[in-house]
């Protein structure tokens, strides 16, 4: 039985974000990758849509100089032959502020001949914008 794609893509993506080693990382990228992190992106530029190979690693770049990644737990996954979906929640630090923060983080990855092809992910913002603010948000009560 051979390794999951998505352990190789987990490895390649801590060492991209931790280390600024990217090599391992574009070596499972597909050349037309089609990859989306969804959340604010007028507070966080990094998220948001990018196609190709190029534009992710340009992104993951992007984010190494901005977030010291500590940790990621997978909360959940189900894996399928060439397809991954994980519930994650990453334990990180940026740079600016230097307060830990933990945000969960709902993955579905594509594969394609040992490549990553496409990669949707979905943030829970709203935990993250407090604690990026540092407060809680109080929305009006909804009757």
């Amino acid at each position: 039985m051979t390794e999951h794609s998505l352990w190789r893509f987990s490895r390649a993506f801590y060492r991209a974000l931790n280390e600024r080693q990217t090599d391992q990382l574009e070596s499972i990228l597909d050349d037309n990758i089609d990859w989306a992190i969804y959340g604010p992106i007028d507070m966080f530029a990094f998220l948001g849509a990018r196609h190709g190979k190029r534009a992710v690693i340009d992104v993951v770049r992007e984010i190494s100089s901005l977030v010291q990644l500590h940790r990621f737990d997978r909360e959940s996954l189900m894996l399928g032959e060439e397809s991954a979906a994980s519930l994650m929640r990453y334990s990180l630090t940026p740079s600016k502020s230097g307060n830990p923060i933990s945000v969960r983080v709902a993955l579905f990855a594509q594969f394609k001949g040992n490549k990553l092809t496409s990669l949707r992910a979905v943030v829970d913002t709203f935990d993250l914008v407090e604690q990026v603010l540092g407060r809680q948000i109080h929305l009006p009560q909804i009757a």
